[in-house]
This record gives C-alpha cells, sequence and structure tokens, in this order.
C-alpha cells in the first residue's frame, strides 16, 4: 500500500473514531472508491468490519464523556447514540457494565489499580475464559512484552479477534513481570496484543485507552503450535487501524485478584 493510500485509510479512520461519520457511504464519497470496495479493503485492513469499529468508537466515546463528569443522558448523545436503550446495550456488549453501574465505579477501581501498582510484590493474574486443563498444549508460547515503564500494569490477550468486546479468551495482567507463557489455550487461531496502563493519578488512562501505549500482533498465531515459541510485543503509540479498547481492565484485574469465578491468580 502506498503513502499516499496509507493517509487516505488513516483520514478515514480517524474520522470515524471521532465521530464526524460512520458512514460507509460517506467514506466511499471521500475515499473515491465503491463502497462494497472499501468495505473489504477496510475489513482486510482492520480484520473486523467498520461497523464493528465504529460501534466500538461510539462506546470509547461514551467511555470519554463519562470520565469528563458528564451524565449518562449527556454521554449517550457525546458518543452519538440517539437511543437510552441502544447505548446501554453497546456499552454493556464493549465493556461488561452499563453506563451508569460504570460511572458509579470508575473512581472505586481506578484507586484500587493505582494501590497494587505501587505494592513490591510482582503480581501475575489470568483470566480464563475456558477450563484450562481441557486444553493443555505440548508446545507453549511465550509472551515477553518490551519497553514498558516502571510499576506500569501490562494487559495482554489472546483473541480470535483483534477487537476485544467485554472480555478476552484469555487475558493476563503483569505487574513487575513482562512475561508469561501459554500452556493452555483451545485450538484454533488467536491475535495477540498489549496496552500498558502506567501508573498515575490520571483516570482517563485506566479507562480511556486512546494516549496508552499498546502493540497488536496483526499476524494470528495458531495452535496447536509446530514448537514452543517466543513472541515479542514492542508497545507503541495508538495508530489509526488499532481497535478502540474498551474493556473495563480495571474491572477485570479486580475480579482476578479476588479470585472470582473463572479468573486465577499465578
Amino acid at each position: 500500500m502506498n503513502r499516499g493510500t496509507e493517509d487516505e485509510f488513516a483520514d478515514l479512520l480517524h474520522a470515524v473514531r471521532d465521530g464526524r461519520t460512520e458512514s460507509l457511504d460517506e467514506l466511499a464519497d471521500q475515499a473515491h472508491r465503491s463502497r462494497f470496495h472499501l468495505s473489504r479493503l477496510l475489513k482486510q485492513r482492520l480484520g473486523f468490519t467498520l461497523r464493528d469499529f465504529a460501534a466500538a468508537a461510539k462506546v470509547d466515546r461514551g467511555i470519554q464523556g463519562l470520565l469528563e463528569g458528564y451524565s449518562v443522558t449527556q454521554s449517550q448523545w457525546y458518543a452519538g447514540h440517539e437511543s437510552p436503550s441502544s447505548y446501554y446495550r453497546a456499552f454493556r456488549r464493549y465493556t461488561g457494565l452499563g453506563p451508569a453501574q460504570f460511572r458509579a465505579q470508575m473512581r472505586n477501581l481506578a484507586s484500587y489499580l493505582l494501590h497494587r501498582q505501587d505494592e513490591l510484590a510482582a503480581l501475575t493474574l489470568v483470566h480464563r475464559s475456558f477450563t484450562p486443563r481441557q486444553h493443555q498444549q505440548d508446545n507453549q508460547l511465550r509472551i515477553r512484552v518490551t519497553g514498558a515503564q516502571k510499576r506500569s500494569v501490562l494487559f495482554v490477550a489472546l483473541h480470535p479477534e483483534p477487537l476485544v468486546k467485554a472480555d478476552p479468551l484469555l487475558g493476563i495482567a503483569l505487574l513487575g513481570n513482562h512475561e508469561y507463557t501459554v500452556s493452555a489455550i483451545p485450538d484454533g487461531s488467536y491475535y495477540a496484543m498489549v496496552v500498558e496502563v502506567p501508573r498515575t493519578t490520571n483516570l482517563r488512562s485506566y479507562f480511556h485507552m486512546s494516549g496508552n501505549r499498546r502493540q497488536l500482533e496483526r499476524t494470528p498465531i495458531t495452535f496447536p503450535l509446530v514448537e514452543s515459541k517466543t513472541l515479542t510485543l514492542q508497545l507503541r503509540d495508538l495508530i489509526p487501524e488499532d481497535p478502540p479498547i474498551t474493556v473495563n481492565l480495571p474491572k477485570l484485574f479486580l475480579e482476578a485478584a479476588a479470585g472470582r469465578v473463572g479468573l486465577e491468580a499465578v
């Protein structure tokens, strides 16, 4: 893809992320391409549909509104949802909570995670949406994250799609540790990704991830592996095709630390 096309796609995705448009017809007109051709190109580039990108971007803007102190109704309009019911359904689908519940819990959740970041002991917490003993792998995947700040939490995920809704298939929280070895996961192909949550008093960094460094391995990893391997994820800034991160990471961290069902401390 040439530089002009790269810039064109970046502009289109920024427009969707910022809420300036979500219409494929409008984007196709701007790009001087057919609707079908643009849809196919965007799906190839993103790994999922423009509709899903736009839906996640709306929820991301809703989260931003709540962090700015907006009411739930104000955040609904800020996100671009005309209907309270559609806003609630989308918000819950992508974050695991309704907007009012999210708003009520966000400060306590961030405070809890900040407190854990001040502790000296290294910690690894694992969330699995499957039973590990039924999906042991003969060959293992070692994931190594580079470029992390001191006392930041690294949230690593393996998921069938690059866009995660509510919970990842396999999620790992790393505090004081930059590596994890995957020894159990159902056979299949998964995208590996990581986002860094630095130690900060800025509430936005815990819930609205546009300013957080991350990495997404665009080539899916297929299990079972032919042989054990190491995957290095180098943290970087946001790029246009990165999917919005709407998962409530502090909530997953708290549930894992509390030993809730389906989550396991390591």
